[in-house]
Protein backbone atom coordinates (compact mmCIF):
# COMPACT_ATOMS: atom_id res chain seq x y z
CA UNK A 1 0.00 0.00 0.00
CA UNK A 2 2.78 2.49 0.82
CA UNK A 3 4.34 1.88 -2.60
CA UNK A 4 1.05 2.87 -4.25
CA UNK A 5 0.75 5.91 -2.03
CA UNK A 6 4.28 7.01 -2.95
CA UNK A 7 3.43 6.59 -6.63
CA UNK A 8 0.25 8.65 -6.24
CA UNK A 9 2.24 11.40 -4.52
CA UNK A 10 4.70 11.47 -7.43
CA UNK A 11 1.83 11.73 -9.92
CA UNK A 12 0.26 14.50 -7.86
CA UNK A 13 3.51 16.49 -7.83
CA UNK A 14 3.93 16.07 -11.58
CA UNK A 15 0.38 17.30 -12.20
CA UNK A 16 0.86 20.31 -9.93
CA UNK A 17 4.17 21.22 -11.58
CA UNK A 18 2.66 20.84 -15.03
CA UNK A 19 -0.15 23.20 -14.08
CA UNK A 20 1.60 25.72 -11.83
CA UNK A 21 0.08 28.77 -13.52
CA UNK A 22 -3.44 27.39 -13.14
CA UNK A 23 -2.78 26.42 -9.53
CA UNK A 24 -1.34 29.86 -8.76
CA UNK A 25 -4.36 31.56 -10.36
CA UNK A 26 -6.72 29.44 -8.27
CA UNK A 27 -4.79 30.15 -5.06
CA UNK A 28 -4.74 33.87 -5.91
CA UNK A 29 -8.54 33.94 -5.78
CA UNK A 30 -8.22 33.39 -2.02
CA UNK A 31 -4.77 34.78 -1.20
CA UNK A 32 -5.67 38.32 -2.23
CA UNK A 33 -3.10 40.16 -0.07
CA UNK A 34 0.59 39.75 0.69
CA UNK A 35 -0.30 38.73 4.26
CA UNK A 36 -2.56 35.95 3.00
CA UNK A 37 0.17 34.83 0.59
CA UNK A 38 2.60 34.72 3.53
CA UNK A 39 0.12 32.64 5.53
CA UNK A 40 -0.20 30.18 2.63
CA UNK A 41 3.59 29.96 2.34
CA UNK A 42 3.93 29.20 6.06
CA UNK A 43 1.32 26.42 6.19
CA UNK A 44 3.39 23.26 6.50
CA UNK A 45 1.40 20.84 8.64
CA UNK A 46 3.59 21.66 11.66
CA UNK A 47 2.85 25.31 12.49
CA UNK A 48 -0.29 26.22 14.39
CA UNK A 49 -2.16 29.40 13.43
CA UNK A 50 -0.70 31.24 16.43
CA UNK A 51 2.85 30.54 15.23
CA UNK A 52 1.99 31.62 11.69
CA UNK A 53 0.49 34.87 12.98
CA UNK A 54 3.53 35.61 15.15
CA UNK A 55 5.91 34.85 12.27
CA UNK A 56 4.43 37.53 10.04
CA UNK A 57 3.12 39.99 12.61
CA UNK A 58 -0.64 39.73 12.07
CA UNK A 59 -3.40 38.69 14.45
CA UNK A 60 -4.20 35.06 15.06
CA UNK A 61 -7.82 35.91 14.28
CA UNK A 62 -6.83 37.09 10.77
CA UNK A 63 -4.95 33.83 10.21
CA UNK A 64 -7.88 31.76 11.52
CA UNK A 65 -10.34 33.56 9.24
CA UNK A 66 -8.14 32.90 6.21
CA UNK A 67 -7.66 29.26 7.23
CA UNK A 68 -11.45 28.88 7.35
CA UNK A 69 -11.71 30.35 3.84
CA UNK A 70 -9.08 27.88 2.60
CA UNK A 71 -10.78 24.98 4.35
CA UNK A 72 -14.15 25.90 2.81
CA UNK A 73 -12.45 26.02 -0.61
CA UNK A 74 -11.00 22.55 0.14
CA UNK A 75 -7.43 23.78 -0.28
CA UNK A 76 -6.35 22.79 3.24
CA UNK A 77 -7.29 20.42 6.02
CA UNK A 78 -7.59 22.20 9.35
CA UNK A 79 -8.53 19.73 12.10
CA UNK A 80 -9.28 21.26 15.49
CA UNK A 81 -6.22 21.32 17.75
CA UNK A 82 -3.82 20.33 14.96
CA UNK A 83 -1.78 22.37 12.51
CA UNK A 84 -3.34 23.15 9.12
CA UNK A 85 -2.09 21.08 6.18
CA UNK A 86 -2.18 21.97 2.49
CA UNK A 87 -4.03 19.63 0.16
CA UNK A 88 -2.24 21.23 -2.80
CA UNK A 89 1.39 21.19 -1.71
CA UNK A 90 2.52 24.08 -3.87
CA UNK A 91 3.58 27.62 -3.05
CA UNK A 92 4.35 30.03 -5.88
CA UNK A 93 8.01 31.13 -5.74
CA UNK A 94 7.05 34.81 -5.57
CA UNK A 95 5.07 34.06 -2.39
CA UNK A 96 8.06 32.31 -0.82
CA UNK A 97 10.11 35.42 -1.61
CA UNK A 98 7.68 37.46 0.54
CA UNK A 99 8.69 35.33 3.53
CA UNK A 100 12.40 35.47 2.68
CA UNK A 101 12.21 39.26 2.29
CA UNK A 102 10.59 39.63 5.73
CA UNK A 103 13.25 37.39 7.30
CA UNK A 104 16.10 39.36 5.74
CA UNK A 105 14.54 42.66 6.90
CA UNK A 106 14.32 41.35 10.48
CA UNK A 107 17.95 40.23 10.40
CA UNK A 108 19.06 43.65 9.16
CA UNK A 109 17.25 45.34 12.05
CA UNK A 110 18.85 43.14 14.74
CA UNK A 111 21.82 44.74 16.46
CA UNK A 112 25.06 43.08 15.47
CA UNK A 113 27.46 41.81 18.09
CA UNK A 114 30.95 43.24 18.08
CA UNK A 115 33.75 40.72 18.37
Amino acid sequence: MSEELAELRKISKILILANTKTVENELSKYATTDDRKRVWALINGKRMSKEIAQSIGISQRAVDIFLKVLETAELIENPRGKPPRKILDYTPPSWVELIEFETSKEEEQKPKEVE
